[in-house]
């Protein structure tokens, strides 16, 4: 069965409303009611249906079949008539008779056809008609695509299928097999496509067989060889015919990739410099993937960060295909931001500043912003020193900006140093002052207080202050005072004079190397600094220093003082120091004992450098070592427990302070 249901609408119009008065309109408030479902049967064995779909009236609305059922729509129904009664909510009724349609017969007339007269041939034919049925309108759908006709022409041969259904949809079908008298030719073709738009390098293989060879071509570009090459995309038809006279027809196209097309999305430079601009390009058609060779050198889709200019693209296609394209691109606007002067501040502390400014080449209004807020000015006046930033910026978005810088002159720093000019010998003192400058711009106009101009340094000759007062060529003004003191007279007879002595008193009064001797000065208190020269090549800054002599000989140690103007005394005096012999007296026993007396064995040295000692028991085994005079010697001990009482044998070594090296040994007996 092609289908099994076939939908129906029945529409009725019921009652009218009559008017109250006589103008009045008849208002149409009838019940409508749309019938559709299966309202015929194909078969015995198949069960109808009906829809009701009710407008009209004022829902909602009640049902009454005529087998008392209330429901709106009815399935599994045989063939009969239904009726319904439909009121709605005001009373108003509406009665309705449905027929379900009883199974009639669909009966075809013998089907008539016409083989083919080859194998590939098309001239197959086949006619079929309607030998009992419900009556027109019938639908014919035949197998090869043709639609609502009895007859088709034209056939290859081969099994055909043909339905046909009546009004209710209840079909009949038929197959027939259309037979042909020959071999047919058979053809099977292999096509090339262009690998670009426009190329003309397609090319249609055909492989030929069956019916009877040779066989003749005909194409519908005029050639008449079985292979075409060189061709650009399009459809090619061909018919081939074999000796006999059976023929083949068929039709070819000839492919190509998709015609690349470009669409592009520009972003100018916003201002003359500025490198933001864009080119995106959007491909479409051609063979995927694509790459891009720009002008500049970037190699994608999207070329950035460019000026104005001109640029030119070539895209690639997968196959090889390719387009060029060109583009220029100029800047939104010219915005350019030209300083037409600045002033500096005139004096240290005034705000009298200036700044102006033009704008040329804006794209429409410009906004001027400043960096301490104040937007819209293109002159600034009565500005203090420091740095101002202006950005402008116009519609296009471009954006330029310039920094000044308003400096005020370096403040007038002036500071009077003096200091005095002694002669030492003849004991005159001048007074010396003179002006430091900083700042301001030159030249300066210099006036004292003494009445010097334009004297950087002056004389005085008394006590007092002195005052000066300094101009620069701008007019700002500083001024330095100082209160100076003016000695009459320097002090010659301050006195200076020094002792010495060993800081250890011993038995021996001569000076000996490496003995501490105290340097005592008597110094007056004019002498405010001094200095020690001891002949050795040493100096102190002490006032009562302690000095070690090294080395045997004659020293010239000087004393000099230095009173507060620089003049300096000095006092001289020479000291001997004497090299002493060396001694080393090694004891011959000791009482370890505790008593504080005679403890420890150690002897006694004098004018040693170095010294060291070894004990011994008499197996030779080592038991004390030392190297260090001021050592306190051996205690009788060995690893902490006493040595018994006995022989000993001891080895020293020692060095004097002229270099000389010297080694004993001998026997010593410990007591207990």
């Amino acid at each position: 069965m092609l289908g099994t249901m076939m939908n129906y609408s029945v529409f009725a119009q019921f009652a009218f409303e009559l008017p109250s008065s006589a103008n009045g309109r008849i208002l149409d408030n009838s019940i409508q009611v749309a019938v559709s479902g299966k309202l015929a049967l194909c078969s015995h064995t198949e069960k109808g249906s009906i829809i009701l779909d009710v407008t009209g009236g004022t829902p909602p609305y009640t049902f009454l079949w005529n087998n008392l059922t209330t429901t709106q729509n009815r399935e599994n129904l045989y063939a009969g008539t239904y009726t319904v009664v439909i009121t709605d909510s005001k009373g108003l009724k509406h009665t309705e008779n449905i027929v379900v349609q009883p199974p009639y017969p669909l009966i075809l007339n013998p089907l008539e056809k016409r083989d083919a007269t080859c194998g590939s041939g098309n001239d197959g034919y086949a006619k079929i008609s309607v030998k009992v049925g419900r009556g027109e309108p019938y639908k014919v759908y035949w197998s090869n695509g043709l639609r609502d006709v009895w007859e088709a022409s034209n056939l290859l041969p081969g099994t055909y299928t043909v339905i046909v259904a009546d009004e209710y949809n209840c079909d009949v079908s038929v197959s027939f097999e259309i037979k042909s008298a020959a071999e047919g030719v058979n053809v099977t073709e292999s096509i090339k496509d262009a690998s670009c738009s426009g190329k003309n390098d397609g090319a249609i293989s055909l492989n030929v067989t069956g019916g009877k060879a040779p066989y003749t071509f005909k194409w519908s570009n005029g050639s008449t060889s079985k292979d075409l090459s060189n061709l650009t995309s399009g459809t090619y038809d061909v018919v081939i015919t074999d000796q006999t006279g059976c023929s083949f027809q068929a039709s070819y196209k000839v492919g190509q990739p998709e015609t690349m097309t470009v669409t592009t999305e520009e972003i100018l430079p916003s201002c003359e410099g500025n490198s933001n601009g864009e080119i995106k390009l959007n491909v479409i058609g051609g063979t995927a993937p694509y790459t891009y060779s720009w002008s500049n050198g970037q190699s994608g889709a999207t070329a950035k960060n460019l000026n104005a200019g001109t640029y030119s693209v070539r895209i690639t296609d997968g196959s090889g295909c390719f387009i060029d394209k060109s583009f220029s691109l100029s800047n939104q606007s010219s915005l350019d931001l030209r300083l037409v002067t600045s002033q500096d501040l005139s004096c240290s502390g005034e705000e009298d500043g200036l700044i102006q400014i033009e704008v040329t080449g804006a794209l429409g209004n410009y906004d001027v912003i400043w960096s301490d807020g104040i937007t819209g000015a293109l002159l600034r006046e009565k500005l203090a020193s420091g740095t101002y930033e202006v950005r402008v910026k116009d519609q296009s978005g471009c954006e330029v900006s310039k920094s000044v810088v308003l400096e005020k002159p370096q403040a007038i720093q002036a500071r009077i140093e003096t200091t005095l000019d002694v002669n030492c010998e003849s004991g005159s003192v001048t007074g010396v002052a003179w002006v430091s400058i900083q700042g301001g711009k030159e030249p300066y106009t210099i006036n004292w207080n003494t009445g010097d101009e334009n004297l950087r340094e002056i004389n005085y000759f008394q006590s007092g202050s002195l005052k000066v007062t300094i101009k620069d060529a701008l007019g700002c003004t500083a001024e330095s005072e100082v209160k100076v003191d003016y000695p009459s007279l320097i002090n010659k007879n301050g006195r200076l004079d020094f002792q010495f002595r060993k800081l250890e008193i011993t038995s021996e009064p001569e000076v000996m190397i490496n003995d501490e001797i105290l340097f005592e000065s008597e110094i007056s208190p004019e002498f405010i600094a001094w200095e020690w020269e001891f002949g050795d090549g040493k100096k102190s800054t002490e006032k009562d220093p302690v000095h070690i002599f090294k080395k045997s000989g004659t020293y010239e140690v000087r004393l000099t003082g230095y009173d507060m103007f620089g003049c300096s005394s000095v006092e001289k005096n020479t000291v001997q120091v004497t090299s002493p012999a060396e001694m080393v007296v090694v004891p011959n026993a000791f009482t370890p004992n505790g008593d504080g007396l005679n403890d420890t064995f150690f002897p006694k040295i004098r004018a040693v450098s170095s010294f060291s000692m070894e004990v011994f028991n008499t197996w030779g085994e080592k038991l004390y070592s030392e190297a260090n005079i001021e050592s306190s010697g051996w205690d009788g001990t060995y690893k902490g427990q006493a040595s018994p009482a006995g022989n000993y044998i001891f080895k020293i070594t020692y060095s004097t302070f002229d270099g000389q090296e010297f080694s004993r040994t001998g026997g010593m007996t410990l007591i207990r």
